[in-house]
């Protein structure tokens, strides 16, 4: 066997376990959703149960808030953590200290941080004592609008400091002779974030919205931990959707939202991927 062959056999054995895992997996049940959501117990009905859900209030009102949470949450954990991030690299000596405390909410489990959102935004917790203190009332979090804002909240805690981490290595790859010349030419502490440091750390943008937007979908977790499984109208997400329709065994329906909720994730990524390609990179 020539020895292009072998390193082409070679290649194909070592990425056969992880192909095989990907379609054993992923694929396979993808393919099986997709056909489920085309019947009603043994009877294929086509089109109809995604027509019946886009007439189904509860899973238009998830629809909407899954759309709200995304455009809301996402854009407000990349200006947070790129801010945080400029001020770390403003200051070399307390960067690692900060860099590295940051990322305790990403390896603490869950339950642990939900006990403390728990014990600050409950009817009795701490922020509703502050209030009552000074005179203003309390406040219901997870039973009126502001669930939304709680639930952003803990998002943007969250994952803040792994998307830090990220936007402080695309900082730190700047060349400063871009930022030097930027200074003798007069420009300023804003033009020079402006025009010479978000243009050059523009993949590393792309790379941090790619991982928000993962992130976003899997704040799932919390919302069940924080309010069960049928929240307030405010924060019922998709996933709460598919989840209960899971426990009324309603799989057809249960299918045709999972292959919606993929859609959406898919048509975001495109444009995603779209806008990126289109992009002229610096340097």
């Amino acid at each position: 066997m020539a020895r292009k062959n072998r390193e082409k056999l070679t290649a194909a054995l070592f990425i056969l376990p992880s192909f095989a895992g990907i379609m054993v997996f992923y694929v396979i049940p993808y393919v099986l959703c997709f056909v489920q959501s085309l019947f009603v117990g043994n009877r294929f009905v086509g089109l109809e149960n995604y027509v019946g859900l886009f007439s189904n209030y509860t899973f238009t009102l998830a629809l909407k808030n899954t759309a709200v949470f995304t455009v809301i949450a996402i854009p407000l954990l990349m200006t947070v953590s790129f801010l945080i991030a400029l001020f770390l690299c403003s200051f070399e000596k307390i960067n690692t200290f900060f860099r590295s405390s940051i990322l305790v909410p990403v390896v603490v489990p869950v339950s642990s941080l939900i006990v403390v959102w728990q014990v600050l935004f409950e009817d009795n917790g701490a922020v509703n004592g502050l209030l009552s203190s000074l005179g203003l009332g309390t406040v219901e979090f997870f039973n009126s609008w502001l669930s939304m804002a709680v639930v952003i909240l803990v998002y943007v805690w969250k994952y803040c400091g792994f998307c830090v981490i990220l936007f402080t290595a695309g900082l730190a790859s700047i060349s400063e002779a871009y930022i030097e010349s930027a200074r003798l030419d007069g420009a300023g502490a804003f033009k020079i974030v402006t025009k010479i440091k978000i243009p050059n750390i523009t993949p590393t943008i792309f790379f941090v919205f790619l991982m928000a937007l993962i992130y976003s979908f899997k704040i799932y977790r919390e919302v069940f931990a924080l309010f069960g499984d049928y929240p307030n109208e405010n924060v019922y997400f998709i996933q709460n959707f598919v989840n209960n329709n899971y426990y009324n065994l309603n799989y057809p329906r249960l299918s045709a939202a999972a292959i919606v909720l993929s859609a959406f994730i898919v048509v975001l990524l495109w444009v995603f991927f779209r806008f990126e390609k289109k992009r002229n990179y610096p340097g």
